[in-house]
């Protein structure tokens, strides 16, 4: 074998054994995936945001509960006493949002509350009609202050009762924009 074979071998060789090499020195810590994901059968999306190292959208499984996300996002310090709010012990909903916030006696305080409007909009988590204020029908493409007004009157002269199908009967909604409308919502 002349010198070059050699060499063009001993390159190829290499080659093949490095990512063997490398597959060995990978780093120990696991990073955390935060995303924004679109709905998809069994995951949520769930915020979560204070005293944590990685805030941010995580899809987890249906029926996680707050601490878990929380245990994912990472607390700024150890925790030793967490004050778990009522609606944080219940299995999380999509478009829940969490909050890890340390207290002025070190404690930890766990909240879940809801996204924004415009965040599930913005995620493509279904809306809940029942919930939405006027404030926030204004968000939906095509409803401005009038509009809104209109859905908030129907749904109080109803006795607060509004599915997303009423939508299409009130004034200033036709056709056009109760279809862009009505993927925007949950539907039983």
């Amino acid at each position: 074998m002349d010198k070059m074979s050699r060499v063009v071998m001993i390159v190829c060789a290499a080659l093949l054994f490095l990512p063997v090499l490398m597959k060995g020195r990978t780093s120990r810590e696991i990073p955390v995936r935060t995303a924004f994901h679109v709905f998809s059968g069994n995951r949520i999306s769930v915020k979560v945001g204070g005293d944590v190292l990685h805030a941010g959208i995580y899809e987890v499984p249906a029926n996680s509960l707050a601490i878990s996300v929380i245990n994912m996002a990472r607390s700024v310090r150890p925790m030793k006493q967490v004050m778990i709010d009522a609606s944080a012990g219940r299995p999380l909903e999509n478009g829940a949002a969490i909050t890890l916030a340390v207290r002025p006696d070190g404690a930890y305080r766990l909240l879940v509350n809801r996204m924004t409007t415009s965040e599930h909009i913005v995620l493509g988590i279904p809306l809940d009609i029942a919930t939405l204020s006027e404030a926030d029908f204004i968000l939906l493409p095509g409803i401005g202050p009038a509009i809104a007004r209109r859905i908030a009157m129907y749904r109080q002269n109803n006795g607060g009762l509004l599915r997303v199908g009423d939508l299409a009967g009130i004034e200033g909604i036709g056709e056009k924009k109760f279809s862009k409308v009505y993927p925007l919502f949950q539907h039983p």
